[in-house]
């Protein structure tokens, strides 16, 4: 590592917490008593109910010519804090937040989190790019990370463990205590679609476009268990179910729930995974405090799914991956099936304004209105996969898609800034 990139790493450690390696991991009292807004005290209750977290997969990439790497050991080698972690591939290097109380709360990190790791990025003579898919690079030639939980993924899954080159976001939302989060579970998991269109960044792969907003979707649903969750009737049923799984090696561990969202099996949180990473970190604070406000609206029972009452849940966790499916290849522009509409199903677009509209007391009084106020920004201007489109075709390459794509990564963090200086000197 260099001396200008040792500097660059020494200056933010007034900002990072040592011996936090994982996401959700608790900090000490005080940074947290220091952090929580001091309003009227339901809002400070809701605050510390519904505390959340997000995780961001980001792409290893060749500074010159915008390829995929497989050197994320490399870089994690040079880490000192233990923040940033592998995945699958060699290819992927995973962050997680602390524990967070506002949407602010998870810029702040975000933003920290991004710079840290194009440093030591940086620092390897490689930088990062957040999407849900490289747009040209192929998977053959990757390197699988080393480890017995990987040998045994690629040896169940084959292939579609070693074509595995995607990149998510997910978005961790504590449920409080006492509080079934199996029947949380049953009513969130209908306003996954909308979370997906929004987020959508996964148009382009292995050099096409797929002519999907979120091709990282498609590739995800390959795997077993993945897709929208059943309706459990309680947390005892869903004991049973996971228990079944287990005792017939169908699943190894419980983390083999795939679902696009999930009761966590180690935090008390609801997990949601539906989501490409977003290269925009407004983005994507936005759409985590829309994931927030969906639980404790549900929660706080100003929200519920729409369901057809004459329909089994079979049948209504079929219309669901429907939903899911339309959200990834239509984005903002997919027609969702919902009973509460009148003519029985509604543009995307629409569906997700009336469900802003359904949160936005609830996120208002967990200080987290202006962060979701940003959903009118998205559906505005696209999201990054429409946006990545119209780079595309304005500078006509494939290439300046990704040129895009890391700067966008990196904007708001610090280093788009030092970019700027260095480029006007």
């Amino acid at each position: 590592m260099t001396l200008h990139h040792n500097k660059a790493i020494e200056g933010q450690r007034n900002v990072l917490a040592s011996g936090l390696a994982q996401l959700l991991h608790p900090a000490p009292v005080a940074y947290f008593l220091d952090r929580v807004p001091r309003r009227g005290e339901r809002e400070h209750k809701l605050a510390m109910d519904f505390t959340f977290g997000v995780e961001e997969e980001y792409q290893v990439v060749d500074p010159a010519s915008g390829a995929l790497r497989s050197r994320a050991r490399e870089v994690l080698a040079l880490d000192w804090t233990d923040e940033l972690r592998k995945e699958l591939q060699e290819t992927t290097l995973e962050i997680g937040t602390r524990i967070c109380h506002t949407a602010a709360e998870v810029e702040e990190e975000l933003a920290r989190l991004r710079f840290q790791v194009a440093v030591a990025a940086a620092s390897e003579e490689l930088t990062i790019a957040a999407a849900g898919t490289h747009p040209f690079s192929r998977w053959e030639g990757h390197i699988r990370t080393a480890g017995e939980r990987y040998d045994r993924i690629e040896a169940q899954f084959g292939l579609i463990a070693r074509d595995e080159h995607n990149f998510g976001m997910h978005v961790h939302v504590q449920v409080p205590a006492g509080v079934d989060r199996i029947r949380v579970l049953g009513e969130v998991r209908a306003f996954v679609p909308h979370l997906t269109a929004l987020a959508a960044s996964s148009p382009y792969y292995e050099g096409e476009d797929t002519a999907f907003q979120s091709y990282r979707m498609v590739l995800w649903r390959r795997w077993p268990n993945a897709g929208i969750p059943p309706r459990f009737s309680s947390p005892e049923e869903y004991r049973r179910y996971v228990r079944l799984q287990l005792e017939t090696g169908a699943i190894a561990d419980e983390k083999n729930l795939y679902w696009s969202v999930r009761p966590h099996p180690s935090y008390p949180t609801v997990e949601f995974r539906c989501t490409d990473v977003c290269p925009s970190l407004g983005d994507a604070v936005t759409i985590a405090a829309l994931a927030r406000a969906i639980v404790a609206a549900v929660v706080e029972e100003r929200l519920s799914a729409p369901a057809h009452r004459e329909l089994s849940d079979s049948a209504e966790r079929s219309i669901l991956d429907g939903n899911e499916w339309r959200a990834a290849r239509w984005g903002l522009a997919a027609r969702f099936i919902d009973p509460a509409l009148r003519d029985g199903a509604g543009m995307a677009h629409d569906c997700i304004r009336a469900l802003v509209e359904r949160v936005a007391p609830v996120s208002e009084a967990l200080g987290d209105g202006p962060a979701l106020a940003g959903i009118d920004e998205i559906l505005r201007r696209g999201t990054a996969a429409d946006r990545m489109r119209r780079v595309r075709e304005e500078a006509g390459g494939l290439s300046a898609v990704m040129d895009w794509l890391r700067a966008e990564t990196l904007a708001g963090t610090g280093l788009d800034r030092r970019a700027h200086d260095r480029a006007s000197l």
